[in-house]
This record gives structure tokens, C-alpha cells and sequence, in this order.
């Protein structure tokens, strides 16, 4: 028997009877995976609720938003006792190294808007038509009665710009901007958000950016474009991989193109794929190597040799542009 989603309501009322709660997002935390960690993390203790915020990767050096020194980083060892584990912008199964803790927590709650389906958790909330999960914390916390200040709303802004592209995706629509109205008015400031989020870049990351822009590769004349950024190419210019998640929003500026893919190779042998589309469905595509995400924007994580993923997947994307199928995924 299929459980149900669970409504928002519902969830604010588990919420608001229960005391002992840990937020987690996903792994290679991003602004509305930090952005709603954070929100709920403040609304909570506002409830008078304990709280704690956990991540297995590193958060990213350019934010300064209030809380993330609260976020404690964790290897494969996470117990979560007694509380209750509260995962968003994610399934619980993408929250990294400390997936398989927070699979064992007693009371598991799942806040997203990917598109996907129920998954597990003893409350499920996935709203697909929301533009970031940081929107679904702002009205989470509406239901829950607790007031807007600065440090709620830089959260919520953060993960709403972060996750539309500064209202430039298709995701953006006169609700969107109504509620970053709404929380501009509590102290938000709006040019230092998109600094941190979109310009503050090391010498090191330039320097790589421009080497992988000198390599695009395309195909279907221009249609396709992808970068492939191997793990000695990290090394070379002294960058984390696990900060480069948006080096495809380079990729997709390309006049041509439909959709854009990068490939980086986190560690050996560790590929994480990101994919972007203006009309493509790539969710399919991101499903098909065991991914996920929005029709639009999408990724998976793969294992195996570098160069043989990076043509496995340019090929089947080709073929997919071409006809629409996924020819079957070698092992």
C-alpha cells in the first residue's frame, strides 16, 4: 500500500508537538538547501524547540549568512538518538556520507520540491510547483505562527535566489517575487546576497573556468554542450570540486544551446553530473543514471572510469535529443 503525501499542515502540527529536532540538507550543500536548513532551524528555535544542523560536506566559504556557524559537519558516523530528523530540498537517501544515520532515525521528516516521488520518511511533503524549498519553509513557517526577522528572511531570500538564478529561471513567477518582497522588508540585503551567490569567485576557479570553457565540447550543432572537468584538472588550479556545482550555468549561455551538462569529477572515480535545459526534460535523463531533480535542472552522481561516463552520457544524451528515448544504461 502507497502512503500518501502528507500536507503542509500536517507537517506543522508534527512539528509543533514534537521538541527535539535535526535539520539536514543535501550533500554539496547549496543556497535553498542551506537557505531552508537555516529558515526552519531559526523558526524552530523561536518555538522554543532544540535544534540542531548538520551536513556531511563542507558549506560553501562564500556565505555569510547568519547560523551557518551553527552547522556542525559530520563524517559517516551520525546517531541521531531520540530526535527527530528533519531532511530538505532532498530525499533522505542524498544527504552524503550520513545518509545511512539519518535512514535510522526514529521520526524522519521529508521537506522538498524536487520533482520525484513520495519516498520514505513518516511525513513527506514534496511540492514540485514550488520554485525552492525555501518557499515551502516560508509558508511552513506561516502555518507555524512565527514571525519574520533578519536572519529567517536572509535564509529564505538566499535559497529563492539561489535556486531561481536570481529570478531569471522559469521557476520565477509574481508569487516568487511577492514573497522576496515580503522578505526584503525584514532587513534582507539584496546586493550582498547575489554577491556572495553569484560573484565571489577565487583566482584559482577563474582560472579553471577558463580552462574548461576552452574545452566545450557540443554536438546536434550547438544543441548539446557539456564540460568535463577531471579530478587532476581540480588539483591543477587548487579548487574544491564540491564548490563548482555551477559551472553549468556557464555551459547553458551558449546562443544554440538546449541543454548543457558538466561533468566533474569530485574525487577519482566519483562523477557528479549536472544538467541544465530550457524546454528538455532532463529529469528523465538525471533519473536514467540514477539521479534526479526539476524538468530543467537536474543531476546524478556516477562511479567509474572519468572519460568512459563522460561518453556514455554525451551519447545517450545525443540520442535522446534526437528521438526523445533512453537507449539502455551500461553497467
Amino acid at each position: 500500500m502507497k502512503l500518501p503525501m502528507n500536507s503542509l499542515e500536517e507537517i506543522a502540527h508534527f512539528l509543533s508537538i514534537h521538541d527535539d529536532f535535526i535539520i539536514v540538507g543535501h550533500e554539496g550543500p547549496d543556497p535553498d538547501s542551506l537557505g531552508s536548513m537555516l529558515g526552519l532551524f531559526f523558526g524552530l528555535r523561536k518555538l522554543g524547540k532544540s535544534c540542531r544542523l548538520v551536513s556531511a560536506d563542507p558549506l560553501p566559504p562564500y556565505l555569510t549568512w547568519p547560523g551557518l556557524d551553527q552547522v556542525e559537519l559530520l563524517g559517516e558516523e551520525f546517531h541521531p538518538g531520540e530526535s527527530t530528523v528533519i531532511v530538505v530540498d532532498c530525499e533522505p537517501s542524498r544527504t552524503g556520507k550520513i545518509a545511512a544515520g539519518v535512514l535510522q532515525a526514529k521520526r524522519l521528516v521529508n521537506i522538498d520540491h524536487h520533482e520525484r516521488g513520495r519516498g520514505v520518511g513518516q511525513l513527506v511533503y514534496v511540492e514540485p510547483a514550488e520554485a525552492a524549498t525555501s518557499v515551502i519553509i516560508y509558508r511552513l513557517l506561516q502555518r507555524l505562527q512565527v514571525p519574520l526577522d533578519r536572519e529567517i528572511a536572509t535564509a529564505l531570500y538566499g535559497g529563492i535566489v539561489g535556486d531561481t538564478g536570481g529570478f531569471r529561471h522559469a521557476n520565477t513567477n509574481s508569487e516568487v517575487f511577492r514573497i522576496a518582497g515580503e522578505l526584503l522588508d525584514h532587513g534582507v540585503e539584496p546586493a550582498k546576497v547575489a554577491r556572495e551567490i553569484f560573484s565571489m569567485q577565487s583566482l584559482g576557479f577563474l582560472k579553471l573556468l577558463g580552462f574548461a570553457l576552452s574545452n566545450l565540447q557540443t554536438a546536434q550543432d550547438g544543441k548539446l554542450v557539456w564540460m568535463a572537468v577531471s579530478h587532476e584538472d581540480f588539483q591543477r588550479f587548487d579548487v574544491d570540486p564540491e564548490m563548482t556545482d555551477h559551472l553549468v550555468s556557464y555551459a547553458r549561455m551558449l546562443d544554440r544551446a538546449e541543454v548543457a551538462m558538466v561533468f566533474r569529477e569530485v574525487s577519482p572515480g566519483l562523477v557528479r553530473l549536472g544538467l541544465r535545459a530550457n524546454a528538455v526534460d532532463v529529469a528523465s535523463l538525471a533519473r536514467h543514471f540514477g539521479g534526479g531533480g526539476h524538468r530543467l535542472a537536474s543531476g546524478a552522481t556516477l562511479q567509474g572510469d572519468f572519460q568512459e561516463i563522460v561518453a556514455q552520457v554525451t551519447s545517450t544524451a545525443q540520442r535522446y535529443l534526437l528521438t526523445g528515448e533512453l537507449n539502455e544504461r551500461h553497467s
